[in-house]
């Protein structure tokens, strides 16, 4: 009871303490020796009277591991370095504001406020902050669309992004969010850039991986985020999305895992948002289900392109920067609320109501079009068969328009495998080749699309050796 309202806290399975940086450092019973210290003292009874003495790491691990210890120690979810949005009261008394710096009982949240930012901007003011200062200038895919880049739909779900990572505290353990993907025709696109900004607000420079290239693999990498809570999982530069083990991790509420050296499976709440970026990504009907896509396309040559202004990592990371963007956030959410917080109008998520609901409306009570609209950049179809154009819109979209390419059964095999989309295109088929074949005898005189955009009609033409497969530009 001493102890219940110092930083010390259950997560998860263990103990930990919260430090002025924001850091969640475990507590072990060499560490409580002496850190117990600082609120109290043990005493051992002498014939002159109680005598100090500090306790040994064996009495300090029965003490931990007490039952009656551990209930009055206050459970830890989350760690913020910057005020979030929180719900307040109940009923129809129930309205968002800032956490509160310290622990919040309501979240589960230890706020550290590191960055204060204004909480009276106007919506003038949020937009020049967010569209004017930094995101006009990237490729918004127009989707067949005319209308102005501000008011596309790739630009709104960019805003919904940033809108469910900073308003991460208004959904509880558990609530399924969907997978974010910033799909690009080609590299130097911004897909990262616009990950980092999405992020950098809350969190600073995020910690970003690769995919990893077995599903076991990955799926350690998802029992390890799911255990140590973490709020995001970044998987930059993906060539190939498909994965049954994050599909389960994307809809489930409760993920099971194993312990970490052990065989004992445990289940823990999940509240990790997972972010991934990839250029000409596969997105299946059934995963851009599952997903909030961000779609970029450079006509011109990405790596040609200058920018009145570059947003450099000193600047996005800078405190100062990070307030303006929390300002902004708070500005669309404070609206949001004012306006008596309105749930999206259309097109909210299966298996992910609560989340695509109350975002996509802040995103529409700011004026911006619906960002869980269908896309019309996807190309619809099974996934291995969208995997299957993809690689062949890429081998083409290397060739020159007056050399049309003549591609072989071995040339898209190698390909599919270099860009990790082979077990995805032909499962796992004893003769790769042979299933592979089956698949592109289908597509005979299909229209495609490579991926500088050109549209070619798919050919094959039947040989002694095998077939081969000629490309006509259209």
């Amino acid at each position: 009871m001493i102890l219940h309202a110092t930083p010390l806290f259950r997560f998860g399975e263990s103990l930990a303490t919260v430090d002025e940086a924001g850091r969640i450092v475990q507590m072990n019973a060499e560490r409580f020796t002496s850190w117990v210290e600082d609120y109290l003292v043990f005493t051992r009874p002498s014939k002159d009277g109680d005598q100090v003495e500090s306790i040994g790491k064996d009495m300090a691990g029965k003490i931990m591991a007490a039952d009656q210890f551990r209930v009055q120690l206050r459970e830890l979810k989350a760690v913020s370095e910057v005020r979030l949005p929180i719900w307040i009261g109940t009923g129809e008394e129930r309205r968002v504001e800032l956490a509160p710096a310290g622990f919040d009982a309501g979240t589960g949240m230890y706020t550290v406020e590191r960055i204060a930012y204004r909480e009276d901007l106007n919506m003038k003011e949020a937009w020049a902050i967010l569209w004017t200062n930094c995101l006009k200038d990237f490729p918004w895919d127009p989707e067949g669309s005319d209308c102005i880049p501000a008011k596309r739909r790739s630009f709104a779900a960019q805003l919904a992004v940033m809108v469910g990572i900073y308003c991460h505290a208004l959904f509880e353990e558990g609530t399924p969010r969907p997978l974010i993907i910033y799909n690009a025709n080609q590299s130097g696109s911004g897909k990262s850039l616009l990950m980092r900004v999405a992020l950098a607000p809350v969190y600073g420079p995020p910690a970003e991986s690769g995919k990893p290239e077995t599903e076991a693999e990955f799926e350690k990498v998802l029992d390890s985020a799911a255990i140590a809570r973490k709020p995001y999982l970044v998987l930059d530069d993906c060539k190939a999305i498909y994965s049954p083990a994050l599909n389960r991790f994307t809809t489930s509420p409760i993920h099971e895992c194993r312990l970490m050296h052990s065989q004992r499976l445990t289940t823990v709440p999940k509240s990790t948002q997972v972010v991934a970026t990839g250029n000409d990504l596969a997105i299946s009907e059934d995963l851009n289900r599952r997903a909030l896509v961000v779609d970029l396309f450079e006509a011109g040559e990405a790596a040609a392109r200058t920018f009145k202004k570059e947003i450099t990592p000193s600047w996005l990371f800078a405190p100062s920067t990070r307030a303006d963007f929390l300002a902004a956030l708070w500005a669309i959410v404070r609206q949001w609320r004012d306006d008596g917080m309105p749930q999206m109008s259309s097109n909210r998520r299966a298996s992910f109501e609560e989340w695509s609901g109350l975002v996509g409306g802040i995103v529409e009570a700011f004026g911006l079009p619906n960002s869980f609209a269908p896309r019309q950049a996807e190309a619809g179809g099974d996934e291995a068969g969208r995997a299957l154009h993809l690689v062949i819109g890429r081998l083409v979209g290397e060739a020159d328009l007056n050399e049309p390419p003549v591609l072989t059964t071995g040339d898209i095999l190698e390909r599919a495998e270099i860009d990790g989309m082979l077990e995805l295109i032909v499962g796992m088929a004893k003769d790769p080749k042979k299933a592979l074949g089956w698949r592109l005898k289908k597509l005979k005189g299909r229209n495609l699309m490579d991926t500088q955009r050109r549209p070619f009609e798919f050919g094959r033409r039947e040989l002694a050796a095998g077939a081969k497969y000629p490309i006509r530009f259209l």
